[in-house]
């Protein structure tokens, strides 16, 4: 016992960390939900105050910065979380892991700086200030990795709690400048703030963290770097393996809906319709938020039920459940704020009434899916993931290559058709691959 506790000299912290892990993701749940409303209310009244083109030209860059860091990112929100749970469980050094885990990200800001910077800059000259659109990105893809890394952490560290707050302060300070700025802000400039407000709130994680490692019993830094060194080098192979496959699966995805929107913006509408399509899009994001914030949730379940098939299953078809209800839900509340809400818009937003709509239809699809990828991810079988994803994305591809260009709802139907397809495929692979743990 006494060499035990030596090569296991974390075991209380490990102790500690799973028994107030219930009331730390309460917390996070109830803060993230908050943080949806206040987004949802700073992008309802920066609707209202700015410009149509103002708000479909942020959300173009934004879906830009999404797509290249879908791309550069390697996956290391779900693997650094998967690996760090497992590495707790097993009252393994959490050192390697985490060293591995910021190598992979700093990798993944200078390659997603250098895509946008090679790639995607051509593609940015519809604000009409092109060098600082790729500034914009380059810095909100940079932080949006630094975020994934830190929420990975932070789950499985069971301080999930501060990502709600991160949320919290993210959404906050969107609101507070659609109050407040002038209304003639342009495109970028609206950019440009999320940027700040992103800094902030990683920022805010960053030390969050850091003072709660303070807790664990650490070597000095000079030798815990000195002994983890070469477990780490060990640590990235396997975190980007297991996150090349999430590049796969998401970069598709993203990559079909930057598409979508590129048509639209350099279509006849411009920037001015894109905005009309991002109604839908917001639809979209703020329904699918919702699983995303549990997500972690479940795949810490599912990597804690180790090689047990049957509890794997018996977890993600309780996970369907809720994820069902959440979906149906969501769509009578979206059709009835739309409702509610398009009347106070600009009369140019009148058409996104149906865009919202056919937006939540796809969303649902989405959200019912998450059970069944999560198995899978956790299973590390993303091969099924990367067929149904794939399917789905060439579809939206293909679609969307036949026009010249898009309007909002021809846009949202193609993602519609393509969500729904993804969410079938993944659904049979499922119940085929599971039915044989049905009895046990």
């Amino acid at each position: 016992m006494i060499d035990a506790e030596k090569h296991n000299p974390l075991r209380r912290q490990v102790v500690k960390l799973l028994a107030r892990s219930g009331s730390q993701n309460s917390l996070y749940l109830a803060l993230s939900l908050i943080a949806r409303v206040l987004n949802a209310a700073g992008m309802f009244i920066a609707l209202q105050r700015f410009a149509p083109s103002t708000f479909g030209e942020m959300s173009y860059l934004q879906a830009t910065a999404v797509s290249t860091v879908a791309f550069c990112s390697f996956g290391i929100e779900l693997s650094v979380n998967a690996q760090l749970t497992r590495k707790i469980k097993e009252g393994c050094p959490l050192a390697p892991t985490i060293l591995a885990a910021c190598t992979l990200a700093l990798a993944g800001i200078v390659l997603a700086c250098t895509a946008v910077a090679v790639v995607f800059s051509s593609q940015l000259t519809v604000t009409g200030a092109a060098h600082l659109a790729v500034v914009a990105v380059c810095i909100y893809s940079s932080f949006m990795i630094l975020m994934s890394l830190l929420t990975a952490m932070a789950f499985a560290l069971s301080a999930s709690i501060n990502v709600g707050v991160a949320y919290i302060l993210t959404s906050s300070l969107f609101a507070a400048f659609a109050i407040f700025a002038d209304t003639r802000t342009s495109g970028i400039r609206l950019m440009f703030f999320a940027v700040v407000a992103q800094i902030i709130a990683v920022s805010y994680m960053a030390i969050a963290l850091a003072r709660h490692a303070r807790s664990w019993p650490l070597r000095s830094g000079y030798e815990m770097l000195r002994s983890s060194l070469p477990a780490a080098k060990t640590e990235v192979k396997t975190l980007f393996l297991y996150g090349a496959k999430q590049i796969l699966v998401v970069s598709t995805v993203t990559f079909s809906q930057w598409l979508i929107q590129r048509k639209i913006v350099y279509g006849d509408g411009g920037a001015a319709e894109n905005a009309i399509y991002s109604v839908g899009n917001q639809v979209f994001n703020m329904m699918t938020f919702i699983p995303l914030i549990i997500t972690p949730l479940i795949i810490t379940r599912l990597a804690a039920a180790g090689d047990d098939l049957a509890r794997r299953r018996r977890i993600s078809l309780s996970s369907l459940k809720l994820f069902s209800g959440i979906a149906a839900i969501a769509c009578v509340a979206v059709f009835v704020g739309l409702r509610i809400g398009i009347p106070f818009l600009p009369p140019r937003y009148a058409a996104a009434e149906l865009t919202g709509l056919i937006a939540s239809f796809a969303a649902a699809f989405q959200i019912m899916k998450s059970p069944f990828s999560l198995f899978f991810l956790a299973e590390l079988k993303a091969s099924r993931e990367i067929v149904s994803a794939t399917a789905g994305a060439v579809f939206m591809i293909l679609a969307t290559a036949t026009y010249a260009q898009l309007t909002p709802n021809q846009g949202t139907t193609i993602r519609l058709l393509g969500c729904a397809l993804q969410g079938v495929l993944l659904a049979a692979m499922f119940f085929v691959e599971t039915r044989r743990a049905k009895e046990s």
